[in-house]
């Protein structure tokens, strides 16, 4: 049996692929451009993560924040970036960002795909809306990843 589908968006940017995989990789700028997520803390500094950098990404959608413990296990500069996201040591997501060079720039692509199974996936599905204050994930993922993408994009194409 088979999980849900892996949730997709995307976005054209006028950057070069690497430009775009180089602020994405730095997982500390990603609070700049999420509306969830506050950033990470990546032990031993800042810039481009490797594969097999653990971080910790700070959260917060409601009152309450949160910290996920997470693990590249992808990193082709100008292609793809992928880490996955625990909490509690239950497995709960994998995103990932494509970038794909386009006629004046690259397109950026995010993916989550979800994760949590078994009994502990369940437990953590039921309890989290209650600490994180999101009821219906998928659909709350869809619309922050958009804003993401949105705000990245901007920040990109400005400079910043």
């Amino acid at each position: 049996m088979t999980g849900p589908a892996p949730l997709t968006e995307r976005i054209t940017v006028r950057v070069t692929p690497l430009t775009a995989y180089t602020a994405v990789s730095d997982v500390s700028r990603m609070g700049r451009w999420s509306p969830e997520s506050r950033g990470a803390w990546v032990p031993g500094g800042r810039g481009p993560a490797r594969v097999g950098t653990r971080f910790v990404g700070i959260n917060r959608a409601a009152w309450l924040p949160w910290a996920t413990l997470c693990t590249v296990v992808c990193a082709e500069p100008g292609v793809r970036f992928s880490f996955e996201a625990g909490f509690l040591g239950v497995a709960l997501s994998r995103w990932t960002y494509r970038f794909t060079e386009v006629p004046g720039g690259c397109e950026v692509t995010e993916e989550w795909l979800d994760l949590r199974s078994g009994v502990a996936g369940r437990l953590l599905t039921a309890v989290a809306p209650v600490v994180t204050g999101v009821v219906r994930r998928r659909e709350r993922n869809r619309a922050t990843m958009r804003t993401t993408l949105a705000a990245l994009r901007a920040a990109l194409e400005s400079g910043v």
